[in-house]
């Protein structure tokens, strides 16, 4: 794999990106390989900061419709409304007339006020330490379930909680476009959440610090009517809070 990041979407000007998925973007089985919602938000994101040359506040992503690999995707971005320190922009992903993705997102910084954080990481075994999580049932050579190593240290269903490791396999900066798609691990929390449909995805950017591993701990608020709420906080290895995220993912159907 190279080192530019198989989420970048090649700019073609004017606020127009074009991108095809390659296996690394992608999840599922082995002859349905679909764009992953967490590489899609982190293509929205990354296109975003370079084409406002301002770093992430926050970002939703809604999910509407599956890409698939190899398929050619076109890229908008475009400021909806903004000052002297912020722009709200919007990113919206079309594979010809279909939407696949729209992204509402804030961008800018404010200088004057201290940066504080209020969210503690738990204490935790080190990675090296903690059981391996089990491998994906679709994962392959080449798509992104075989990129990843995780390690957990707690996993509680009963509590709707999990703390897991996380690193890639593959060079990676910590950026926010990285942490986004780090925080659509979201509905592998849970025994009863895997295989299910990301809705959206709210994230939101705090620090950026270098880490080899990451701390993501996710906890499930509900399951109502069939979907599964929460939300999740990464952590650099030092215990640094890097971002927050919410999301809702519809619960799969139960296998025949």
């Amino acid at each position: 794999m190279t080192n530019t990041p198989f989420w970048l979407a090649d700019n073609v000007g004017d606020g127009q990106f074009t991108y095809v998925p390659p296996p690394a973007a992608c999840v599922g089985a082995a002859d349905h390989q679909s764009y992953m919602g967490g590489v899609a938000m982190a293509t929205h994101i990354e296109a975003l900061e370079r084409h406002f040359e301002r770093p992430l506040y926050w970002a939703t992503t809604h999910f509407l419709n599956h890409g698939l690999l190899g398929e050619d995707m076109e890229l908008r971005v475009e400021a909806i409304s903004g000052g002297r320190s912020v722009v709200q922009a919007m990113a919206e992903m079309r594979r010809g007339d279909t939407v696949l993705h729209r992204t509402i997102a804030a961008l800018g910084a404010r200088d004057g006020e201290p940066d504080r954080a209020f969210v503690s990481m738990p204490d935790a075994p080190p990675p090296q330490k903690c059981p391996t999580k089990q491998d994906d049932a679709m994962a392959t050579k080449e798509n992104l379930m075989n990129l990843f190593e995780r390690r957990v240290p707690l996993e509680d269903s009963d509590a709707g909680l999990e703390h897991m490791w996380i690193r890639p396999l593959f060079e990676a900066k910590i950026d926010a476009a990285y942490l986004a798609l780090i925080s659509d691990f979201f509905l592998g929390a849970h025994v009863r959440t895997r295989r299910g449909t990301s809705l959206d995805n709210t994230f939101r950017l705090i620090n950026l610090v270098e880490s080899e591993w990451l701390m993501m701990v996710t906890q499930i608020s509900s399951f109502t009517r069939g979907a599964a709420h929460g939300n999740a906080h990464i952590f650099a290895e030092d215990g640094t809070l890097l971002a927050t995220s919410s999301q809702t993912g519809l619960l799969p159907r139960p296998l025949e």
